[in-house]
C-alpha cells in the first residue's frame, strides 16, 4: 500500500517505508488531485483541463497516458495502483492510504480524543509549495486549501478544548497558538487562546496577545476584533475574574439581563450595499441600484434575517475601514456588496459577504453573463444571490455554536446548531438535532422555527433512518409543523415541514397546497421548491415535478440539501421511464458529500430499467456496500408514502433487474 501525505509537502512512501520520488509539478499535481479524490475517480477530461489546458486535445490526451504510465513506473509497475475504468481515473482506494482522508475521518468523530489525534496529522498547510501552471488548477487547490483550513481550525478549537479539560495545559496553548497560526486574523482562532492563557493562570499575557492582535487588525484591515472576543477580554480584564483558576473550568459568564434574554434571540442584522459599477453609465447604475433593492426583498422572506435598508452610498467601493465603520452605525452584523463589469454583451458580477465588524469576507462568488441584456438577467440573479446568502449565513451560525455545550447554548444558538449537524444527514446527526431543536423549543415556547425543523428531522428519521412506529412519529411531527405555522402562519419554514409531514403521511393535496404556499411566502428557499417537485412527482404530475428541481437546484448551487433536489429529480424521471437521465441525476446526487444510500439505490433502479447489466451489478454491489442487508422487500417497505402501485413497480422492479435480491 502507498501512503501519501498531503498535508505539508508532498511525500510518497511504499509499502517498505522508503519514499517515491515523484518528479515534476504536474506528476505532484496529478498525484495530489487523485489522492484527493480516490473517492470520486476524475473523466479524463477533467484532468486535461487541470493539467494540460493549453494543448489541443489529442496532445493533452497524450500527455496524460505518459504521467499516468510514469506514475506506474515509479510504482513498481503496479498497474492496480491507479485505475482506468472507462473514462475514469484513479488511485484504488485500497492501495493508498491518504492522511487528509484519515484526518476527515477524525474530524467527524465526536470524541474529544479524536481532535487530537487528528491535528497530529496536520504536519503543514495542505501541499505546501505545490501550485499549477493551470488556472483551473490553481483554483481547484486555493479552493481545497481553504476547505481543509476551516476544517482545520475546527478541529484543533475542540483538541485544544479537550486538552484543557484533561488538564494539559501546555498541549493546549501549542495548540491554540497552530491554530492560530492556521489564520492569523480569525477572531475565534484568538479568543481560544487568549482563554487558555487566562484559565491557566497567565492573565496578563493574554491581555498582551490581545493587544498585539487588535494592532495587527488594525494595520491590515484598518478594524478591530469582534464584539465577542472584545466581550471575552472585558472578563478577563474585570475584578470578577480570578486567576488562576482550574484547567477544565470556563471562564465565569455574566447571567443574562432582561434585555439580554431579548438580544438572545436576536437576528442576524444584514444589509445589501449597491454593487460598485466599474466603467459606469446609466444602465449600469440602473442595473446596480436594482439588484440592490430585489436581493434587499428577496432576503427578507427569509424570516430569521433581521433585513435592513440598503444605506445607499451610490455604489462605491468600500474599504475595509468603510464596511468596519457602516457596521457600527448601523448595527450591522453582515454587509451584502460587490462590483459590477459590462464589456459589450458581457456581464460579471462579483457578490462578497463580509463581516464589517472583522472587515473580512466569509463568502465571495462570481457570476458571469453572456449575450443577455442586464433586464434579462435581474431576477435570476437576485434570487440566487440572495438564496446563496442565506445558505451561507446559516452554515456560519451553526459553526459559531459548535465551540459551546448544549447548556450554555440559548434558543437561537440551539437551533442553528440543530441545523448545522443536520444537514450532515447521518441517523446519528439527525438524532443529535432533534436534541437541540426540542431544547430550542425548551428555552423558547415561541420559537416556530424550530417546531418546524424539529417536525422535519422527525419525517427524515422516518424515511431515511428507518425509525420505527413511523405512524406515532409521524402524529408528532404532524403536531409539531401545525404548531409552527400557529406560531408564525406567515413563515415559509413552517409550511414546508408541514407539506413534507403530509407528503410521508401519502396525504398528496394537502402537501401540495402547503408547499406552494411556502414557495408563495418566500419563492427563494429552494427546498420549499423542492419538496414541491417531490409532491408532485408522487402525485403523477411529473411534466411539472421536474422544473421545481431545476429552480431548487438554481437557486441554490450550494445547498446543504443539493443531493436531495438530484435525487428526488431523478426519482421523477425514473417514474417517467426515462432511466437514462434518472440514472445521470442520481450520479450526480451521489457525489454530492452528504449523499444519502437512496441515491444509489435510485441509479440501480435506473440502470436495471435500461438493461444496463454490467453497470447495474456494479451499482447493486455499490448500494449493498453503503447499505449493508438491503432488499427489494426492504425498498418497498421504506417506500410506504408510495401510492401509486405503477410507481413502486418502476423503483422496485428497477432493482431487481439490477439484481437485488
Amino acid at each position: 500500500m502507498l501512503t501519501i501525505r498531503l498535508f505539508g509537502k508532498l511525500t510518497v512512501a511504499g509499502p517498505d517505508g522508503a519514499e517515491v520520488p515523484i518528479a515534476g509539478a504536474k506528476t505532484q499535481g496529478l498525484v495530489a488531485y487523485l489522492a484527493l479524490n480516490t473517492g470520486m475517480p476524475p473523466s479524463r477530461d477533467r484532468l486535461m483541463a487541470l493539467f494540460w489546458g493549453d494543448r489541443f486535445p489529442e496532445q493533452a490526451r497524450q500527455s496524460l497516458r505518459q504521467a499516468i504510465s510514469k506514475l506506474r513506473r515509479s510504482f513498481d509497475g503496479d498497474a492496480d495502483t491507479i485505475r482506468t475504468e472507462g473514462d475514469r481515473v484513479g488511485f484504488a482506494a485500497e492501495a493508498v492510504s491518504v492522511d487528509v482522508d484519515r484526518f476527515a475521518e477524525l474530524a467527524a468523530d465526536p470524541a474529544p480524543e479524536a481532535a487530537i489525534r487528528a491535528i497530529e496529522l496536520m504536519e503543514g498547510p495542505l501541499l505546501d509549495g505545490l501550485y499549477g501552471q493551470q488556472s483551473d488548477f490553481e483554483d481547484w487547490i486555493v479552493s481545497e486549501r481553504q476547505r481543509f483550513g476551516s476544517l482545520a481550525c475546527r478541529v484543533f478549537e475542540r483538541a485544544a478544548e479537550a486538552q484543557l479539560k484533561a488538564g494539559n495545559a501546555d498541549a493546549a496553548l501549542d495548540t491554540a497558538r497552530r491554530l492560530v497560526a492556521l489564520d492569523p486574523l480569525r477572531d475565534a482562532s484568538h479568543m481560544v487562546l487568549v482563554r487558555i492563557l487566562a484559565q491557566s493562570g497567565e492573565r496578563a499575557a493574554a491581555i498582551q496577545h490581545y493587544k498585539l492582535y487588535e494592532a495587527q487588525l488594525m494595520k491590515e484591515l484598518g478594524v478591530g476584533p469582534g464584539h465577542e472576543l472584545q466581550r471575552l477580554m472585558s472578563e478577563i480584564r474585570g475584578e470578577a475574574f480570578m486567576a488562576p483558576v482550574e484547567a477544565a473550568e470556563r471562564l465565569p459568564e455574566p447571567g443574562p439581563t432582561e434585555a439580554e434574554e431579548v438580544a438572545q434571540t436576536t437576528r442576524p442584522a444584514i444589509a445589501v450595499v449597491p454593487f460598485a459599477t466599474i466603467m459606469p453609465g446609466a444602465e449600469e447604475n440602473a442595473f446596480a441600484e436594482g439588484l440592490c433593492d430585489d436581493i434587499t426583498t428577496n432576503l427578507s422572506r427569509f424570516r430569521w434575517l433581521d433585513v435592513r435598508a440598503s444605506p445607499g452610498l451610490g455604489g462605491k467601493r468600500l474599504t475595509a475601514s468603510e464596511l468596519g465603520a457602516l457596521g457600527r452605525d448601523l448595527g450591522l452584523d453582515y454587509i451584502v456588496h460587490g462590483s459590477l463589469r459590462t464589456l459589450g454583451p458581457n456581464l460579471r458580477l462579483t457578490v462578497q459577504l463580509a463581516e464589517p465588524g472583522t472587515g473580512r469576507y466569509l463568502w465571495v462568488t462570481r457570476y458571469d453573463r453572456a449575450g443577455e441584456t442586464l433586464d434579462a438577467v435581474l431576477d435570476e440573479l437576485a434570487e440566487t444571490i440572495a438564496a446563496s446568502v442565506e445558505a451561507e449565513l446559516e452554515r456560519l451560525a451553526g459553526r459559531a455554536a459548535r465551540t459551546l455545550g448544549i447548556d450554555e447554548m440559548n434558543a437561537w444558538d440551539c437551533y442553528h446548531r440543530g441545523l448545522a449537524i443536520q444537514y450532515e444527514f447521518a441517523a446519528e446527526t439527525n438524532a443529535e438535532a432533534q436534541r437541540y431543536f426540542r431544547r430550542a423549543v425548551e428555552l423558547n415556547p415561541n420559537f416556530a422555527a424550530a417546531y418546524a425543523r424539529l417536525s422535519y428531522a422527525m419525517v427524515i428519521s422516518a424515511i431515511y433512518f428507518e425509525a420505527g412506529d413511523v405512524a406515532a412519529l409521524l402524529d408528532e411531527a404532524l403536531e409539531l409543523a401545525r404548531k409552527s405555522c400557529r406560531l408564525d402562519p406567515d413563515d415559509a419554514v413552517g409550511r414546508f415541514a408541514l407539506g413534507r409531514v403530509y407528503l410521508a403521511r401519502g396525504e398528496y393535496d394537502r402537501s401540495l397546497a402547503e408547499l406552494r404556499t411556502a414557495t408563495e411566502l418566500n419563492p427563494n428557499m429552494a427546498q420549499a421548491h423542492c419538496g414541491l417537485g417531490d409532491s408532485l412527482a408522487y402525485a403523477g404530475e411529473l411534466d411539472r415535478a421536474m422544473p421545481c428541481f431545476d429552480e431548487a437546484v438554481r437557486l441554490s448551487p450550494a445547498d446543504p440539501y443539493r443531493w436531495a433536489f438530484l435525487a428526488y429529480g431523478a426519482t421523477a424521471l425514473l417514474f417517467k421511464e426515462d432511466f437514462e437521465a434518472a440514472a445521470d441525476w442520481a450520479e450526480r446526487a451521489e457525489a454530492v458529500p452528504n449523499s444519502h444510500y437512496w441515491s444509489t439505490a435510485i441509479k440501480a433502479s435506473a440502470l436495471g430499467n435500461l438493461g444496463e447489466a454490467e453497470r447495474a451489478a456494479q451499482a447493486v454491489a455499490e448500494l449493498k456496500e453503503r447499505r449493508p442487508g438491503i432488499t427489494c422487500a426492504f425498498v418497498a417497505e421504506r417506500l410506504f408514502y408510495l401510492r401509486d402501485p405503477k410507481q413502486l413497480e418502476i423503483y422496485v422492479g428497477g432493482l431487481r433487474k439490477a439484481g437485488l435480491d
